[in-house]
């Protein structure tokens, strides 16, 4: 990793960070938007949308094993028909830049993934890169998907953590500007990158990283869950059954 590369914490870019225990251990998404454009025209939007409107988004999900889901998408409703995104660059780690790829679903892309192997042509250097086709069909087109599964060798563990780093702008002050992902999209009259939001932007700074004992819901923590009133009725009822039962055999 090159020195322009900020480890999650030092800087952040905006980002929800959200989990669900039983299904998977960390979910971390970053959204792509007119406000986030630092080069070329921002696409036209359609009546309704505005500069923070999502029109492209990334997710990163893992499973407290050794792979992580990557999914990248094209809401509809957002950008005018025709414009796409053909290419989707994102960091990764030591341990992330071992992993293969394999498509789960969606639109198929030549992909890559290597320590600062990526030129974002203007928007720093990468770790990894997503090339769709720059024509239809092939495309990432408006209300399309693709997700890819990145697996590394068995007994690692791979997480969200392991692509939180930022690239630097070139010309910008690592210190206060810098991108954990960057997109390209055409099929308009220009073209424009947009880094999922640049740091330093208010709520734009993650939650510290789980550690041992944390009891908080997105490090498996937290309280536990409360059964529902039918859950509640049985178990009463059973109770009451047993009860009565033990107070016949009393008698």
């Amino acid at each position: 990793m090159k020195s322009i590369k900020t480890a999650l914490g030092v800087l952040g870019t905006a980002l929800l960070m959200s989990v669900a225990p039983v299904s998977h251990a960390g979910e971390w998404t970053l959204n792509f938007n007119n406000a986030n454009v630092y080069t070329g025209d921002a696409p036209p939007l359609q009546a309704g949308a505005t500069s923070t409107t999502t029109w492209a988004q990334l997710m990163f999900t893992d499973y407290n094993t050794n792979y992580v889901d990557i999914k990248l998408s094209v809401p509809t409703g957002v950008l005018l028909p025709g414009i796409y995104v053909n290419d989707w660059w994102f960091n990764g780690d030591a341990l992330a830049q071992t992993g293969t790829f394999s498509l789960l679903s969606g639109v198929n892309a030549n992909t890559s993934i290597c320590s600062d192997c990526q030129n974002g042509t203007g928007s720093g250097s990468y770790d990894g890169v997503f090339h769709f086709v720059n024509a239809n069909p092939g495309e990432l087109a408006q209300g399309h998907e693709s997700t890819w599964r990145l697996t590394v060798a068995a007994g690692q563990t791979l997480s969200v953590g392991d692509f939180q780093f930022l690239s630097c702008l070139p010309g910008k002050d690592c210190g206060t500007t810098g991108l954990y992902a960057a997109v390209h999209v055409q099929g308009y009259f220009s073209s424009a990158k947009s880094g999922g939001c640049v740091s330093g932007e208010e709520g734009c700074t993650p939650p510290p990283p789980c550690e041992e004992g944390d009891t908080r819901p997105e490090c498996g923590g937290g309280e536990q869950e409360i059964p529902e009133p039918a859950t509640l009725a049985i178990i009463g009822s059973g109770l009451l059954g047993m009860a009565l039962a033990r107070r016949r055999r009393v008698r």
